[in-house]
Parts: C-alpha cells; structure tokens; sequence
C-alpha cells in the first residue's frame, strides 16, 4: 500500500533540494553534548604517550559502555563531539597538537563530575561555525562527499573556553558533510574570559586580539574585546537523492556562519 500525503508541505520537504524548517525541529534531531570538569590531575594516554590534563578541564564526553581490558567490560568516559583547545594540547605536550584529542577514562565519578552546558558553547553539535550564508551551506551541501571543495574559514569554540579562528590554507577545513577537518592550526586563538548569553545573542569577551574576525574592542573594564554571535533562528535543511543535510545560521561579528547542529 502506498503511503499518500494530504499536505503539499509535507509532501515539499520530501523533495530533493533546500528547504527552511523550524527551530523546534533543530531542537528535536540536534546532537547535544554533555560536559565533565576533571576534579584531579588526570593522566590520559593519546598517540602511544601518556600525557596529563589539568583539574578544572573542561572535557565533551559520554558515559558509555565499552571495553576495558581483555574479554572485561564496563563504563568509561569517552570524548564527545567538542574537543579541547590547540592551546591546552600544546601546553600538555601532545605530539600532534592538531589533531582531535580522544579522551578515554575508565568510570570514576570521584575523578570527573558532570557540568552544566558552559555558557560559551553552542547547544548542539561539535561547535564548528563556517564562514557563508545560506548560498553557501547549500554549495556545500549540492557537492556532499562527491565533490569535497570547501574553502569557507572557521570558527572553532573548544570546551574548555578558548574561541579558535581558522583561515581557509589549500585544504577543506569541513567534510562532506560538514565534520570538522582538523588540518591546520589555528591562525588566531583567545581564551573566553566572560559570556554573557542573552536572548538570540552570546557575546563572548576575551583579552587578546583574534585576527580574522571583527570583535568590538573595548576601551573600559576588564575585558579588552567583546564578539557578538546572532543565532539567526532561520534554519535550513538540503535533502539529497540519499541523504540529507541541516544547518544554523549565526551572524557573527557582522559576518555570516553555518553550523551543522547534527551529523
């Protein structure tokens, strides 16, 4: 029996092309993260080297069940969609600070403890912002994994604070279908030093100068520059022939990014 809809609307976004869909939709497929504070020096082992996180880390991570030893089982701390800062990795001595930082802790709620969402990151995905509008996501989305071309620059915001901006340098720093390449370092990178969330907007203050994007600099208090990030409420959906691709749109500093609140 063949399944028949009485709304052309529904019918519409079935059609491959760009479609706008609602915030509540975003909210109901959008990937959210959970966060832990490390409550101790914590030695973790990352490319064959073992390596220590500082207390007070914040860390993207999930309480899953997995392997722990040979035929053992039980509950570890794996990494979330968020990772740590260029800066924190090159601190910590990690060999290739630019590459994704795994963490794997065995289950011990005395060493991590579960936060709230910090104020600074975006609700959902691996917050990952690229430089476009509409035209753009939907460039991006029309080439999928056929054609992996993408020269947008990013914007990056780490859990543990630090908003990294990335300049677009001969390879994609996004994927086909908008997982965040990590192919270079960061051009410019500040530690958030404040957020203040209000309404749409999330304004970030930090003391350094981050090249690349337009932060308003301000001349009194204890804050040096202030960013204005606008989430637009407009968000798209490109549905292709087998898959399909969503994005949020912000205007962020005056400029225009998309991020894909899930995979």
């Amino acid at each position: 029996m063949a399944l028949t809809f009485s709304s052309n609307k529904l019918a519409m976004a079935r059609e491959i092309g760009l479609h706008k869909v609602s915030s509540s939709y975003i909210n109901k497929i959008g990937e959210r993260n959970q966060y832990y504070r490390l409550n101790q020096n914590t030695r973790v082992k990352y490319a064959g080297k073992k390596v220590t996180l500082p207390k007070g880390t914040i860390v993207s991570g999930t309480i899953a069940e997995s392997s722990t030893g040979i035929g053992k089982t039980g509950k570890v701390l794996m990494s979330g969609l968020v990772d740590i800062s260029y800066a924190l990795k090159k601190r910590i001595g990690v060999k290739e600070p630019t590459k994704t930082f795994n963490v794997y802790l065995l289950y011990s709620p005395s060493r991590y403890t579960r936060v709230k969402r910090p104020a600074y990151t975006l609700p959902f995905g691996r917050n990952v912002l690229y430089s476009g509008g509409i035209s753009a996501f939907k460039e991006r989305a029309v080439k999928y994994y056929y054609n992996l071309s993408f020269t947008s620059n990013a914007l990056r915001i780490t859990s543990d604070g630090y908003l990294e901006f990335y300049k677009y340098n001969k390879k994609p720093l996004g994927g086909g279908a908008l997982e965040w390449n990590y192919t270079q370092k960061p051009s410019s990178y500040a530690k958030i030093s404040h957020t203040l969330n209000k309404g749409s907007k999330k304004y970030l203050y930090f003391q350094k100068k981050i090249s690349g994007i337009k932060a308003t600099r301000l001349n009194n208090g204890k804050y040096h520059y202030r960013l204005s990030i606008n989430n637009q409420h407009t968000p798209y959906q490109y549905i292709g022939k087998s898959y399909d691709m969503v994005a949020s749109f912000y205007t962020i500093g005056g400029t225009n990014y998309f991020e894909a609140p899930a995979r």
